[in-house]
């Protein structure tokens, strides 16, 4: 069976997907599309994005390789996503292996960001290493000893629910308190709501023309990189959330590298100066650990789609692809 590989990146919002090309950077037929709300909607939107690309690229999709936000088990099973309401024990693998009558291996969509970062990214060369992306919510991925690490059950690397704060803010997946809840980019956004809301933060008030529900973090990062002190206020009390969590990280897994993606990495410096500054406070022993390196994710919301197409490699081999069995690993 002989053709390119593709990757898929099933997020919050939307659905993208590319083929792999000889390198990281080259774009092959990509495609984006809204996320349907039904389970059937998001298999039939995966299919059409594949003849798509088979249109456009005039050759066949050998294999494919998806990552979806949420709990993936090692059989391609989506367990749940909190981010996405349709999805509940989703058998995603099955589903397209049938449809699509091809080679299919389904990952975590923080998995699959990591093994981008890995292909020429930041990742690149690192062997004890972690990639936490933050937009809607916080997902993670373990990098350990050179080898992508899933758990005992493929469920590994949700830090996003860590509990940080047992009185915090309820979670969607119905416990309070959980780390993204308070760190993630719609966290930052309801920090951005309130002050607004609140008559404190004018020019995110009129940033938003009076709307404030419209406010998001990227409006914070916006504001911050102008100069507005409220905006770089609300930054410095939210990056102390996100170095309470990278802390908890570093101790338990004793990364060289730290790569922060997602949504709020694209601030770059604005995001990841402050996060430094506030992981420099509070990382305990830190004179007696090796310093830990944070870096920003270099293929922004590409690494997801790029890393898939990788993992299809990693999984049947090259784009010559002779009796794949289309198993999840």
């Amino acid at each position: 069976m002989a053709g390119r590989l593709a990757g898929l990146d099933i997020g919050g919002t939307n659905i993208r997907a590319e083929a792999l090309g000889p390198g990281a950077a080259e774009r092959l037929g990509a495609r984006r599309s809204d996320r349907p709300d039904s389970m059937a909607g998001i298999v039939e939107a995966i299919c059409q994005m594949v003849r798509g690309m088979e249109e456009a690229l005039a050759e066949p999709v050998a294999a494919l390789g998806v990552g979806c936000a949420g709990l993936v088990d090692r059989s391609g099973v989506v367990v749940t996503s909190p981010n996405i309401p349709a999805i509940a024990d989703f058998p995603l693998h099955s589903m397209l292996t049938e449809r699509l009558q091809r080679p299919v291996v389904v990952e975590n969509d923080a998995t699959a960001a990591l093994r981008g970062e890995m292909e020429g990214g930041a990742a690149a060369g690192v062997a004890d290493g972690l990639l936490v992306t933050f937009g809607t919510g916080i997902g993670a991925a373990l990098l350990l000893d050179g080898k992508i690490r899933r758990g005992a059950h493929g469920l590994a690397g949700e830090a996003g629910h860590m509990i940080v704060a047992p009185d915090g803010p309820e979670c969607l997946c119905g416990r309070r308190g959980c780390w993204e809840q308070l760190a993630s980019g719609e966290a930052l956004g309801r920090a951005a709501r309130e002050a607004a809301g609140a008559g404190k933060a004018p020019a995110l008030r009129d940033r938003a023309a009076g709307r404030i529900e419209t406010l998001r973090g990227e409006h914070v990062g916006e504001l911050a990189t102008a100069g507005d002190p409220v905006a770089r206020r609300l930054l410095r009390e939210f990056s102390s959330w996100v170095a309470l969590g990278l802390n908890n990280l570093i101790l338990v897994l004793s990364p060289e590298v730290i790569v922060l993606g997602g949504g709020l990495s694209e601030l770059g410096e604005v995001f990841l100066a402050p996060v430094r500054d506030a992981l420099s406070e509070i990382f305990v022993e830190q004179d007696r650990r090796p310093s830990v390196e944070v870096r920003q994710a270099r293929h922004g919301d590409r690494a997801g789609v790029i890393g898939a197409a990788h993992l299809a490699r990693d999984t049947f081999g090259g784009p010559e692809l002779h009796g794949a069995s289309g198993r999840v690993r």
